[in-house]
């Protein structure tokens, strides 16, 4: 059975977490050894003294005569006493022979033993969440963005209920879509969200990036603007990624969310990407959820000369439920 590709990222994270705490705290420990080497003969004293003590009572459970047992035990513990003063003195704390792991109880494997198994750390589950966002985009304004704590009190009381209605649909189609994608493999409706600046677009694509990843739904969430400048930044020979191997990721996630459309420059370079993932979507029916400051009719009188522009809109209109988002966002001081 294939492994989830998070869970596989994740075990690779832990592994690469655990390799650099045990390497820290070896470097760590050498450093307060130099510095304390007496420290690090009172620690030799001990562990000699309790290896002696237990070859005493091994001896003593075979039936051997022992008589130095509890002068063992006593120096051991006046060396324990000496040792517990030592850090005092020269304010070492305690613990200082354990790693500083990120979670103690699990020792950053992402795994603990309970009855006789293997069960997942309850750091596992914050850390696959955390992934899964990562690894969608999202940006860290939009990782608590969720309908649950979505405050329509914002919004001034004639967008009110608009919004509460924009915020049912979008849910209502989300779950439709992951119902749609589970059950048969695809879902080609999308979804074109406009509105003025400031009315909470970019928070509502937050909400169903969020609602889609605890879902099992696997999303890309992006800036247009910041898309075409990444893609620029391939034709560098410093680049670490293709122009195809950016467009791949986008056209084939299952669901692509596509935020600030039209905030870009106009540009034929800029229309013909859009126009190149938008149509490969729409025929592998895969849906795109895109925000916009601008009317389906408004930015086909940007893109009116062009071609690319023009399919896009076209394309929108056709696989899109179109909603708009009204009002003007009261923020808190």
């Amino acid at each position: 059975m294939k492994k989830n590709p998070y869970l596989q990222m994740l075990d690779n994270d832990n592994y690469s977490t655990k390799i650099v705490t045990q390497r820290d705290h070896k470097k760590k420990l050498e450093d307060i050894y130099k510095a304390h080497p007496s420290l690090k003969k009172m620690e030799d004293e001990i562990s000699s003294l309790q290896s002696d003590i237990a070859n005493r009572l091994a001896m003593k459970f075979k039936g051997q005569q022992v008589t130095d047992l509890d002068e063992i035990k006593e120096k051991l513990a006046k060396v324990v006493n000496q040792k517990k003063r030592y850090l005092t003195k020269y304010s070492i704390e305690t613990n200082y022979k354990e790693p500083n792991w990120k979670c103690a109880k699990c020792q950053d494997t992402g795994k603990v033993y309970k009855k006789n198994q293997v069960e997942p750390c309850a750091c596992t589950k914050e850390n696959f969440n955390a992934l899964k966002q990562k690894s969608a985009g999202l940006p860290p304004k939009l990782v608590n963005a969720t309908f649950k704590n979505a405050d329509f009190s914002l919004y001034q009381d004639e967008d009110r209920v608009q919004a509460l209605k924009v915020y049912r649909q979008v849910k209502d189609y989300l779950d439709t879509l992951t119902e749609s994608i589970k059950e048969k493999g695809a879902f080609s409706d999308g979804l074109y969200i406009y509105g003025k600046t400031g009315v909470g677009k970019t928070f509502l694509l937050g909400c169903a990036a969020n609602y889609l990843l605890q879902r099992q739904v696997a999303v890309k969430y992006l800036v247009y603007a910041d898309l075409l400048d990444r893609i620029r930044q391939t034709y560098s020979q410093e680049s670490g990624e293709t122009e195809s191997q950016i467009l791949r990721k986008i056209i084939t996630v299952p669901v692509l969310l596509i935020d600030d459309l039209g905030m870009e420059k106009n540009t034929e370079f800029s229309q013909k990407y859009l126009g190149q993932i938008i149509d490969s979507r729409y025929r592998n029916l895969l849906p795109t959820i895109i925000t916009s400051n601008f009317t389906l009719l408004e930015l086909e009188e940007r893109t009116r000369n062009d071609m690319y522009g023009e399919r896009v809109i076209w394309r929108c209109v056709e696989t899109s439920n179109i909603l708009e988002l009204t009002g003007n966002l009261r923020r808190p001081n």
